[in-house]
């Protein structure tokens, strides 16, 4: 179980997962609310993400842990249009307020291909791409997106030699962007669990050694 980002970040180390991510602390005072209201406000955050991600991300799993762990709920294979209706029967069960929520996402990105270069194809990749909500009376409430670089650099995905950031990062940007405008919150660099060229709105271009 995940107890803050850093545990987040090293797991995808372990996995050989190199990741960037973002987000923002809400700055919310939790003792100040009820359990009712805590668990609203993690349902609007993630309704908030999923509509400015809209078309780039599709739920896959589901964690709801809450406060001291006491509940540990988890759901697989979601479906994109029945998702929110899950979440809402899954609080509509709970006692205690939620401290986390994390979404496994599939990402939906553009591959070029060999074959015809000028046209990307866009695809449901299953990167390993989380967006993950903390919140509760001893914290304030910190949300992150986080995404593997393999979409954003030049690595040869598959026998595909060209690269893919020109195609992926404008779109990354859009959505970050509207998230910030969904929020209200500013969007800044998180962490990243390796030496990689991100910046506010997604990954700068990659430096590419030797052609």
């Amino acid at each position: 179980m995940l107890k803050n980002l850093d545990d987040y970040l090293i797991a995808s180390l372990e996995q050989r997962q190199v990741v960037g991510a973002w987000g923002f602390n809400s700055n919310i005072n939790f003792s100040a609310m009820t359990s009712e209201e805590t668990n609203v406000w993690f349902f609007e955050q993630v309704f908030n993400f999923l509509r400015s991600f809209f078309g780039v991300v599709v739920p896959d799993n589901l964690e709801v842990i809450t406060y001291n762990a006491t509940q540990h709920i988890q759901k697989k294979n979601l479906e994109q249009q029945t998702f929110l209706d899950e979440l809402m029967l899954i609080m509509k069960n709970l006692k205690e307020p939620i401290w986390c929520i994390r979404l496994h996402l599939n990402i939906v990105g553009f591959l070029r291909t060999d074959n015809n270069p000028d046209q990307p194809v866009r695809l449901q990749i299953q990167e390993p791409c989380s967006f993950i909500v903390w919140g509760g009376p001893d914290e304030t409430g910190f949300e992150t997106f986080s995404v593997t670089y393999t979409l954003f650099s030049s690595t040869v995905l598959e026998g595909e030699h060209q690269q893919l950031w020109s195609i992926n990062q404008p779109i990354l940007e859009r959505v970050l962007k509207k998230w910030e405008q969904q929020t209200g919150q500013t969007i800044d660099v998180v962490d990243s669990n390796a030496e990689l060229p991100v910046y506010r709105y997604g990954f700068e271009k990659p430096v590419v050694g030797g052609g």
